[in-house]
C-alpha cells in the first residue's frame, strides 16, 4: 500500500497516523527547513523503527491533500511494494563531492552484497545538499558500473535564501549530505523528466567559463551578464533577478531533449552564475516558457502509457517552476493534476535523473502488480 500525509503545521502525530501501515518498509518525507528544530527525522524513525526513513528540506511541497508553502509531506511504502531496502548517508559533499559519492557507492555495493542488480527491479532515489555540486555527485553514480540502476531525486532546498539545506536518513540529518536509498521493488515503476521550456534559435556559445564554480564569464566573447541582459531586452544587469531568470532560462539541446541550466545570479566582474556547470564551447539556447500545466498533464499521460494502473507518485519540481506557477496563479492547478493519486513532492534546487537538471519536473510513478 502507498500512503501519504501532509501537515501545514508541525503535527507529527497526525502525519504519522496518515502514513502508518502494517509492515512499513520505506518512508520518504520533505519538510520546511525551519522544522529542523523539531527533529522530524528522529520522530519518524521512533515511530517506524523497522522502516528506512529518507528525506530532505523543501521550498514548499505537493501532496494528495493539496499544496503547502510551509509544512511537511510524507509517503510510506509497505511490504507489498518493496522487498528489500538499502540506504546510506554521507557528508562532506560541499568540500569534496567526488569523495562523498564514492564513499556512498562503496557502502551501497557492500550492503547489496556486490550483487548484479536488474534496473527493472531496483530503484534508486537520491537526495543531496542543494548547495553542493549535484552534477559531480550524479556523474559518479551514473558512471558506476557496479550500480546499474536508475537514480532519481532532487536537491534539498530552503526558502530561496541559499544558505542551508538539509538531507536526512534514519536518525541523522545533515546540512552537508548525500542520502541514497536503493529499493528492490515488487511493483512496476516508471520515471522521466519533463521540460515545458521551448528553445529558441541558438547563436550563443559559452566562450569563457569557470566550470567548477558554475560561472560563465563570456558568451560569444562578450561579458556574459551584459550579453544576457541585452538578449532579453533589459537595459542593465542591475535588473536581473530570480524572477527574470525563471522566465528567461538558458539551456542545452540534444536532439529533442532540453537540458535547462538555470541562472543563479550575477557575479562580481560581470559573469553569470548557474545552478549547474556549463563547459567552455557549449552552445546555449534561450528558453522561453511553454504551457507548464499542459506539460504536467503530458507527464501523467506518459506515465499512464507505461504503467497500466498507477497507484502513486513522487515529484521533484524545480523551485523556479514554483515561482512561475505562482506568477500564473496556477499552483493549485498543477497539484490538482496528480491529486487523484497518493503522491507527494517538493520544490528543489535541482532535479536528478542520470545527471543534474534544472527547471524540470522529474518524477517517479508507481504501478500495481
Amino acid at each position: 500500500m502507498i500512503k501519504v500525509g501532509c501537515r501545514r503545521t508541525y503535527d507529527m502525530d497526525g502525519l504519522l497516523k496518515e502514513i502508518e501501515q502494517p509492515q512499513i518498509k520505506v518512508v520518504i518525507y520533505f519538510f520546511s527547513v525551519e522544522y529542523e528544530r523539531f527533529e522530524p527525522h528522529k520522530a519518524l524513525k521512533r515511530a517506524f523503527p523497522q522502516a528506512t526513513c529518507v528525506g530532505s528540506s523543501m521550498y514548499g511541497g505537493w501532496s494528495t491533500a493539496g499544496t503547502t508553502e510551509k509544512g511537511i509531506v510524507a509517503l510510506s511504502l509497505g511490504a507489498e511494494e518493496v522487498e528489500e531496502v538499502f540506504a546510506t548517508l554521507k557528508e562532506g559533499v560541499k568540500a569534496d563531492p567526488t569523495k562523498s559519492a564514492r564513499a556512498a557507492i562503496g557502502e551501497l555495493k557492500q550492503k547489496l552484497g556486490y550483487r548484479s542488480v536488474n534496473p527493472d527491479e531496483y530503484l534508486g532515489m537520491v537526495l543531496l545538499d542543494g548547495l553542493s555540486q549535484g552534477e559531480v555527485l550524479m556523474q559518479e553514480l551514473s558512471l558506476e558500473a557496479g550500480l546499474n540502476l536508475p537514480f532519481i531525486g532532487g536537491a534539498a532546498a530552503d526558502e530561496m535564501t541559499l544558505t542551508k539545506t538539509l538531507v536526512g536518513a534514519d536518525e541523522r540529518l545533515s546540512p552537508d549530505g548525500l542520502a541514497i536509498v536503493v529499493m528492490k521493488m515488487k511493483i512496476p515503476f516508471y520515471y522521466n523528466h519533463y521540460v515545458h521550456l521551448i528553445p529558441e534559435a541558438a547563436d550563443m556559445v559559452a566562450t569563457k567559463v569557470e566550470a567548477g564554480q558554475r560561472i560563465v564569464w563570456e558568451i560569444n566573447g562578450e561579458p556574459a551578464a551584459s550579453y544576457y541582459a541585452k538578449l532579453i531586452g533589459l537595459g542593465s544587469i542591475d535588473d536581473l533577478n530570480h524572477q527574470v531568470f525563471a522566465k528567461n532560462a538558458l539551456g542545452v539541446v540534444s536532439g529533442n531533449t532540453v537540458y535547462c541550466r538555470s541562472l543563479d545570479g550575477v557575479t562580481e566582474g560581470g559573469g553569470l552564475r548557474f545552478f549547474c556547470y556549463i563547459e567552455a564551447g557549449t552552445t546555449l539556447h534561450l528558453l522561453k516558457p511553454g504551457d507548464i500545466i499542459a506539460s504536467a498533464r503530458s507527464a501523467l499521460q506518459d506515465a499512464e502509457a507505461h504503467l497500466s494502473k498507477l497507484q502513486g507518485a513522487i515529484l521533484f519540481n524545480c523551485s523556479f517552476r514554483l515561482l512561475e506557477l505562482r506568477e500564473l496563479r496556477k499552483v493549485d492547478a498543477f497539484n490538482d493534476i496528480f491529486k487523484h493519486l497518493p503522491f507527494i513532492g517538493f520544490n528543489c534546487f535541482g532535479e536528478e535523473l542520470f545527471t543534474h537538471h534544472n527547471q524540470t519536473l522529474t518524477a517517479i510513478f508507481f504501478g500495481r502488480p
